[in-house]
């Protein structure tokens, strides 16, 4: 259901839609809303025009040859409803109004306390008209026909001369011969039907069997409403058209227009904030837990830290047994023995000197400032022209599991060298040769 407080302004009179009622008021009411108001009027001169020249001017070319023509009683303003460029010029669908009559519709829409936009019903009738599709629609007795093609737009309109069906018949069977080539090429598919205001059901029947009889099949029908009027049924297309519409068709200035449409957004704007509102509100309750968890977890590891301190403290604090320190200073002993094993160390010497290095002293001592440790301090010679040799020698003695440092040379002879050598932990005290 339509919202929109719609008017429709015709030769007849004045009718006000809203919902699904429509009721008839009095010409130029003061009205306490918002409104889309149609200007669905017979007397309008309404066609499609192709001119030489810059589009800029298109309004000026029109009103010219309308006064120069007399299709319009007096001055008149012109409406463009839509304009398209071709070579060398430009094509202009449009309406030739009384300029008193528009004159006097555009001040009393300034006059509302509320927005009130104009259209015009040529304007509804082009609207989302694309290329290769046409549109027909019906407004009391006048049917009118919009079409754009790739050669430019296309305009017919019939009015129906007398109250009877024969008479809407023929009106209906004039305009669809008019446009049959153009609509049987189309073909179904490309065909708009929309009954815009009427209230004869017959009226709609009869058009549709017309067109019909020309596409060689049924046109797509535009969904219309029943409007419950003074005891009968209209049926009409217009309220929910302006609504649609209203944004590219309202004749209004620019500043209205986006006024209307800001009117608009509020609500579902409305919605949206509070819909980001509440997604915003569940995610800082997720985080919310989310760092309470991470918090607890966190907390928890702190205690099995502490824990874990406190057994390591524990453990560290406790003082070995009297009676074991005798055992443990021998096994510290035989350890530091096994790694220092005078003859295994021999017999890695001899298998890393070779012919080129004279080992002269081996001594087990015990390096500066470490009482408890022990090295062997190595010295020896290397034959002139071999110093390759030392440092193959080195490689070696590391690699069986021994840290070499190089010291003063005990002997100050040319070719002498000395190195404190101290066992890794877990040195295996073999050559891998």
């Amino acid at each position: 259901m339509n919202a929109e407080h719609v008017y429709r302004i015709a030769s007849a009179g004045w009718w006000h839609c809203h919902g699904h009622e429509a009721e008839e008021v009095a010409a130029w009411p003061r009205l306490t809303h918002s409104a889309l108001v149609v200007l669905d009027l017979d007397d309008v001169f309404t066609d499609v025009w192709r001119f030489e020249g810059k589009s800029e001017y298109a309004s000026a070319l029109i009103e010219k040859r309308v006064r120069t023509e007399g299709l319009v009683d007096g001055a008149a303003h012109i409406v463009v409803h839509r304009l398209i460029k071709l070579p060398r010029g430009f094509q202009a669908f449009f309406s030739a109004v009384s300029l008193e009559t528009w004159q006097r519709c555009t001040q009393w829409a300034k006059e509302q306390a509320d927005h009130c936009l104009m259209m015009m019903a040529p304007g509804l009738l082009c609207h989302n008209v694309g290329d290769d599709k046409a549109r027909l629609m019906l407004s009391q007795r006048r049917l009118m026909c919009f079409a754009q093609t790739e050669a430019g737009m296309i305009f017919g309109v019939t009015q129906a001369l007398g109250s009877g069906p024969s008479a809407m018949a023929s009106a209906a069977k004039v305009l669809t011969a008019n446009h049959s080539a153009l609509l049987s090429r189309l073909g179904p598919e490309a065909v708009q039907w929309g009954t815009l205001w009427t209230t004869q059901a017959s009226d709609i029947d009869t058009c549709l069997d017309a067109v019909r009889s020309v596409l060689g099949g049924a046109p797509f029908v535009m969904p219309a409403q029943e409007l419950a009027w003074a005891g009968e049924r209209v049926h009409a297309v217009l309220p929910a058209l302006a609504h649609e519409s209203a944004g590219r068709q309202a004749l209004n200035p620019a500043v209205d227009r986006m006024a209307w449409r800001a009117e608009r957004w509020v609500a579902p704007m409305a919605v949206v904030t509070a819909l980001v509102g509440l997604m915003l509100a569940i995610v800082g309750v997720l985080v919310g837990q989310l760092a309470e968890q991470q918090r607890t977890a966190s907390m928890n590891q702190r205690s099995e830290l502490t824990a874990l301190h406190e057994r390591i403290q524990a453990v560290s604090t406790v003082e070995a047994p009297q009676k074991l320190l005798p055992l443990a200073e021998f096994s510290l002993a035989m350890e530091a023995g096994a790694r220092h094993d005078p003859v295994a160390f021999m017999a890695l010497l001899k298998a890393a000197s070779g012919k080129d290095i004279r080992i002269q002293r081996v001594r087990l001592e015990a390096p500066a400032g470490q009482a408890r440790a022990r090295a062997f301090r190595v010295d020896g010679v290397v034959a002139p022209g071999a110093s390759a040799s030392v440092t193959r020698w080195v490689t070696q003695m590391a690699a069986a599991g021994w840290t070499l440092k190089a010291m003063d040379p005990t002997f100050a002879v040319p070719g002498a060298f000395s190195y404190e050598l101290v066992a890794a932990q877990t040195a295996s005290g073999n050559l891998n040769l």
